[in-house]
């Protein structure tokens, strides 16, 4: 199918009509007036703005988040950002969740919409921060200036695009495209097909600039990202700095096999599978996979969760190699609130009790030496040392066999030794258990399912 002819269907899925624009602009223009007043009420010198997809016109038909920014007077010092806050939890009457990014803002409900209540400072172009929400007024001040209503539509394409693709949200659990970043490369490459026609082509550390005096290659040296588009409001910022190299090339796979062959795949879901689908495919697997369950009362703030979950992962997985277990893949899931998953595909959650450990050659004497001291007689030396070749060699005794007991054991003080985080390891101690394939079959709800199944299935679904 011809993009031209795709385009229509795409942008009837995408683009809100003229009663949903109304519906979300008027609660908006409400919510603004009513903080407005209460700022007034309070003492506080600030206004509060609409800013985010909303304000630039470029939300996608289902997700009409509102961001409300608190933009307070130059004189206010960061102690403040919370004296906003807490004027606004007493308004809000509890009915919040408080969220951190690079400092705490609320997150509630209200008139049905997702509304994000942002506390910044007022920053001129060119001023320094003072938070990194500062810079979002500027942005919506430059979008404003080179947005029309046909780019708008272009970065709702776009935004479509990457969400389905699965690199949508800068947050650390997706570490991918952010809805500014969508409406920066929409505006430099003039539509959502010449994006794609360019990305197809993007090599590591591609550089995309407003500033053509920019220097390309100094850039590359400044900036350790796989895509650097330096903000126009702001030449020291890389927009693309929370970019992670596999939704880079995510996307860059998807933008090569679209602009071959245009389908409104890349804009629809899978289909979500039945948990007996997932049990199927797990126990038609030819690896086995490890799954620790942690439960808890209530999530931390998702980017402080998600950063917890990574890093744990990273460790337990470097734990369950040094114990010799081959580990194909690991994953992490969360539904936020009360249930994380770690998720590890191994080779074999059994291993034999020996392994061949090869040593130094017999020429290096004191490597030798060494060598012999440390296996020689060892407890844990099965057999050897003997010569292979020019190499000596040695059978060593395993202490672990299983996967499971492995982590047991080095679950034991909830992590810690091993590099769990510290708040994670105190949900650990608290609750968890581990599990090996087909026992996961009680878990398989809220959504890890799917992502189970995509994890199984091992390839994304515009892959054919």
């Amino acid at each position: 199918m011809e993009w031209t002819e795709l385009k229509p269907k795409v942008l009837e899925l995408v683009k809100p009509n003229e009663e949903e624009k109304q519906k979300v602009q008027a609660a908006a223009e409400r919510l603004r007036k009513d903080i407005n007043g209460l700022l007034e009420a309070e003492g506080i010198e600030a206004e509060a703005e609409l800013h985010g997809s909303v304000a630039h016109g470029t939300w996608v038909r289902g997700d009409e988040d509102i961001d409300l920014f608190i933009v307070l007077s130059s004189r206010y010092s960061r102690g403040d950002l919370h004296r906003v806050l807490d004027a606004l939890k007493r308004h809000l009457g509890g009915d919040y969740v408080e969220a951190y990014a690079e400092h705490p803002y609320l997150r509630a409900s209200i008139e049905g919409f997702n509304v994000d209540l942002v506390p910044c400072f007022r920053l001129e172009k060119g001023e320094k921060i003072r938070s990194s929400t500062d810079r979002t007024p500027l942005h919506s001040e430059y979008l404003d200036e080179v947005l029309n209503d046909e780019l708008r539509d272009e970065v709702r394409i776009l935004k479509r695009f990457t969400e389905t693709i699965g690199v949508y949200g800068a947050e650390i659990r997706v570490q991918g495209f952010s809805g500014y970043l969508c409406e920066l490369l929409v505006v430099k490459h003039g539509s959502f097909e010449g994006l794609l026609t360019a990305a197809a082509d993007w090599k590591r550390k591609e550089v995309i600039s407003f500033d053509s005096n920019l220097d390309e290659d100094e850039l590359r040296k400044r900036f350790d990202n796989p895509l650097i588009i330096m903000d126009p409001t702001d030449e020291s910022r890389n927009v693309a700095s929370a970019l992670s190299p596999e939704s880079y090339w995510t996307f860059v796979a998807a933008c090569t096999s679209f602009t071959e062959n245009p389908e409104m795949k890349y804009f629809v879901h899978e289909q979500e599978a039945s948990s007996e689908t997932v049990l199927n495919l797990l126990q038609s697997q030819g690896s086995d996979f490890l799954f620790l369950v942690i439960d808890e009362h209530r999530a931390e703030v998702p980017d402080t969760l998600w950063g917890q979950l990574h890093k744990s992962g990273q460790a337990l997985r470097q734990t369950l190699e040094a114990g010799g277990f081959n580990v194909f893949r690991s994953s992490t899931w969360s539904d936020e609130r009360h249930r994380h998953i770690l998720v590890f595909q191994l080779q074999s959650s059994t291993i034999p009790r020996v392994m061949k450990h090869v040593g130094p050659p017999v020429s290096m004497i004191r490597n030798t030496e060494s060598f012999f001291e440390t296996h020689l007689g060892a407890e844990d030396t099965e057999s050897g040392p003997w010569i292979e070749g020019d190499r000596w060699v040695v059978l060593l005794r395993r202490q672990y066999t299983e996967a499971k007991k492995l982590l047991e054991e080095r679950l034991e003080d909830g992590g810690r030794s091993v590099g769990v985080s510290k708040n994670l390891a105190v949900r650990v101690l608290q609750h968890h258990r581990i599990l090996v394939n087909e026992e996961i079959g009680d878990y398989l709800v809220d959504g890890f399912e799917q992502h189970l199944y995509r994890l199984l299935i091992g390839r994304p679904h515009w892959v054919e």
